[in-house]
């Protein structure tokens, strides 16, 4: 559904900063009117900035005011698959990242960007959590075919997933397990009723995606520190605090991530090491989804025969 609308911003007047700045109003944050749409917000607010950029981004992709909008209804969800689900969720992680990137860097946040790099280095460090966890859940379906390589269906349901995991939110540990059971469980096993295995290079990073996926695991272990204000030491909770102090020592060679909060580091380098990276699994996980739609014809194929032969 794609409909052509006329984007209006409405900036109302601060009545009051005692409890934090609002503006009175009984309209909501968007309103549909006829072939307008209107955003109500008020003056010198972070959601000011945002929508003037969101705004003006639109208008830079078409000639004139009038502006697609394809999105006003929307599903939640994923597609069943092998991975669960989670490939379809970390690619929505990543682009959700590169948002937050984007309107950081161009001043559109209220901090002029000093704000942004919290969220956007949790988004994309868990996205690659999430391709980490469907390569993981790829291989333990790998298993399952070698042994049973007709089951009656694509599972729409786990149990015990955290069974699946362990070590839910360290990235390494997660890479090391899937990459040893390919290498000791799939590849080598292989049931060749499913036709010639799949080439194990394929299906692991090259040697610069192991370095720099060792650093972001190194540098948010538990998935934490781009996440929470605060990080806990000794028994305590203490700040991130914020500061601008350059110190080499802290900075990863590869990534140029930081190991510390408080350290100045480049966010063209981080974000380029990350885009590698995030090529990487993509071409894992297209090279992975090749691999069940193959499977899935034989299946497809081996089920046609037995509804034709199986009562005969």
């Amino acid at each position: 559904m794609f409909e052509k609308f006329k984007i209006e911003i409405h900036k109302q007047k601060i009545v009051s900063l005692i409890d934090g700045p609002f503006f009175q109003t009984e309209k909501d944050f968007i309103e549909i009117i006829d072939d307008r749409v209107v955003i109500n917000v008020a003056e010198s607010t972070d959601e000011d900035h945002l929508v003037e950029g969101l705004l003006n981004l639109a208008q830079r992709r078409f000639e004139n005011s009038d502006i697609i909008l394809g999105n006003l209804h929307v599903s939640l969800g994923v597609n069943a698959s092998p991975d669960f689900g989670y490939f379809d969720l970390a690619n929505r992680y990543w682009r959700a990242s590169l948002c937050i990137y984007f309107f950081g860097i161009s001043g559109y946040f209220w901090e002029s960007g000093a704000g942004y790099p919290e969220p956007w280095l949790f988004n994309t460090r868990h996205a690659i959590e999430l391709f980490l966890k469907g390569f993981l859940l790829y291989s333990f379906w790998l298993k399952e075919v070698q042994n049973k390589p007709f089951p009656p269906e694509t599972r729409r349901r786990l149990q015990n997933l955290k069974e699946y995991f362990r070590e839910p939110h360290e990235l390494w540990g997660l890479y090391s397990k899937y990459e040893k059971i390919l290498k000791k469980e799939i590849v080598p096993k292989w049931n060749l009723d499913l036709g010639e295995p799949p080439k194990l290079e394929k299906m692991l990073l090259s040697k610069k995606g192991k370095t720099i996926l060792k650093e972001i695991s190194k540098a948010d272990e538990k998935s934490f520190r781009f996440r929470y204000p605060s990080l806990k030491k000794d028994g305590c909770d203490e700040l991130q605090e914020l500061d601008w102090k350059w110190d080499k020592s802290r900075i990863s060679s590869k990534t140029g991530l930081p190991s510390t909060s408080g350290v100045f580091f480049n966010s063209i380098k981080v974000i380029n090491a990350f885009f590698r990276l995030e090529q990487e699994l993509k071409k894992i996980e297209s090279y992975l989804d090749g691999i069940w739609d193959y499977i899935s014809d034989i299946q497809d194929e081996y089920k046609a025969l037995m509804e034709e032969w199986g009562d005969k």
